[in-house]
This record gives structure tokens, sequence and C-alpha cells, in this order.
């Protein structure tokens, strides 16, 4: 049986999830929302995301070894039109895609059916991975959590890890900086194979997957680029910024880096990650 294999982007979806000042409260008033998404659709932000999205997530679809996936898109229905048709005009060509509207605040209770309607069709139910629409994935991650897929048959859910992988940043306007590092277990690029049809991978914290399911973390090549900048709204790519652990590259070094997993990224332009005319 052929593995069916999702992955799941959300875009400045007006929902619950890991944001700097929600992480940890419960359901979201609608003060707190009408902040939130003053923010979120903030004509300035979207367009630095439109632009990450376009620079690395987009062309790591289009770019996938093995192009037999889908690809979800969630957002809110509360994307200004102008923003949502040009969310719609950038994937109309990718068969892949699927952009899914939902008035839910919830990740898991607006992917539920989706995923519930998935695994009916394919007969269990399917493997999910996530990104955030301004990372990068291997031109590999299909094919290698299809490679994996086939090694745990006979497990009825499992996890896999990519932890090594390339990360630029800038916060507050400083020069953009390159690095390697390896986390296991990041969000960028982690899968799962729930053990309920219409359960989500984000009904966990990324990292703790590893205590819920039969865990395998790939340390050959590189399974992701991720961006760290002022534009991130996690609470862990705030505070963290460029952790101890990484190292740092020339860039030079980063664009040798990119040569085997991420050869669209390649001499682009990726000083969007500055924030030009910061303090």
């Amino acid at each position: 049986m052929r593995d069916d294999i999702v992955g799941i982007c959300r875009f400045s979806f007006l929902g619950r999830c890991d944001w700097a000042g929600m992480a940890g409260q419960g359901e979201a008033g609608p003060d707190l929302l009408a902040r939130r998404r003053a923010m979120l659709y903030a004509p300035e932000r979207l367009e630095r995301r439109f632009t990450a999205f376009e620079t690395l997530c987009l062309p790591s679809i289009k770019a996938q070894t093995d192009a037999d996936f889908r690809f979800w898109l969630l957002t809110s229905p509360e994307l200004p039109q102008p923003w949502l048709d040009r969310l719609r005009d950038l994937c109309a060509d990718l068969p892949q895609v699927r952009l899914i509207l939902s008035d839910r605040r919830e990740t898991v209770n607006a992917l539920r059916e989706p995923l519930r309607e998935a695994a009916e069709a394919a007969g269990r139910p399917v493997i999910q991975f996530r990104v955030d629409d301004d990372d990068a994935f291997s031109r590999h991650h299909v094919a290698r959590i299809r490679r994996h897929a086939k090694r745990f048959a006979d497990l009825p859910a499992f996890a896999i890890s990519y932890p090594q992988g390339l990360v630029m940043g800038s916060y507050q306007g400083e020069p953009v900086s390159y690095w390697r590092a390896h986390q296991p277990f990041l969000g960028a690029g982690a899968a799962v194979r729930m053990r309920g049809p219409g359960r989500c991978i984000y009904a966990y914290n990324h990292f703790q997957l590893p205590k819920h399911f039969p865990a395998f973390t790939d340390v050959d090549g590189l399974g992701y680029v991720q961006t760290r900048w002022d534009e991130g709204d996690s609470v862990a790519t705030i505070v963290a910024r460029f952790p101890k652990w990484f190292e740092q590259l020339a860039p030079a070094e980063f664009q040798r880096e990119l040569a085997e997993d991420f050869p669209f990224l390649q001499g682009i332009d990726l000083g969007f990650v500055e924030r030009k005319g910061a303090a």
C-alpha cells in the first residue's frame, strides 16, 4: 500500500497556536484576537511573509523529487481579499496544493474533517508533515518520508525528525547571519502518522513528539532552511534567536551547503530577512 503524505502549513492563520503572548493561555478572547488580527494582517507584515513564502516554501513544493503528495495551506477567512487572491494565484498551477479557509480558532479543529476524509480515502491515517510559510524543506523530503514509512509499515503510529538544517536570520535590522544547526524534532519538516484518522500533528508540540510516538531521527542530508527574524511569531524563535549550539557559517559556506538539498535557493537574494531601516 502506497502511503498518502500531506504537508501542512499555517499561513497567517487567526487561531490559537504558539504565538508570543498567547502560548500556554486558554481560549483566545475577542480582545486578544482583535489585536492578533491587526498584527497578522498588517500590510507590511503580509508583504514580508509572502516574500518568504514565495522564496522558500513555495519552491520547496515545486522541487520535490517525489511529487506524489498533498500540501495544505490553512488560513482564515479574515485574511484580506487581495492577499487571499494573491495566495490562490501563487498556488494555482500546483496540483499538490489545497487552500483551506477555516473560521475555527484551533488548528486541530480546523483540520479534523480534512484529515478524516483523507484517511478514509487512503484506508488509514495519512502521514503528515508540518512547515511554516517562512521555511524551506529539502527537495528530497517527501521521498525520505516515504522511504522511512516503508520501514515502519507495521507500526500504527510513528514520528520522524530531520534535525540537520540551515538557519538564516536577522533581528532589529542587524546584518543577516547564517548558521548550521542540529535541532531534533524541530517543527520544520517534522512528520507523524497519528493513531486516529482525524488527529492532527499540531495536537502535540513538535518537540514532544518522541514522548508520544515511536520516533526516528534521520541525520542524513539537510532537512530544512529555517528563518529567524522579526516576523517570527513563536516564543521559541523570538527568545532563543541563535542558540549557542548553532555553528555560524560564512555566506559562501551557506551557499555551498545548499547544493544538494536546496539548489533552488542558491544565488537567490535572501536579504528580505533583514528589516530595512530598523533601529
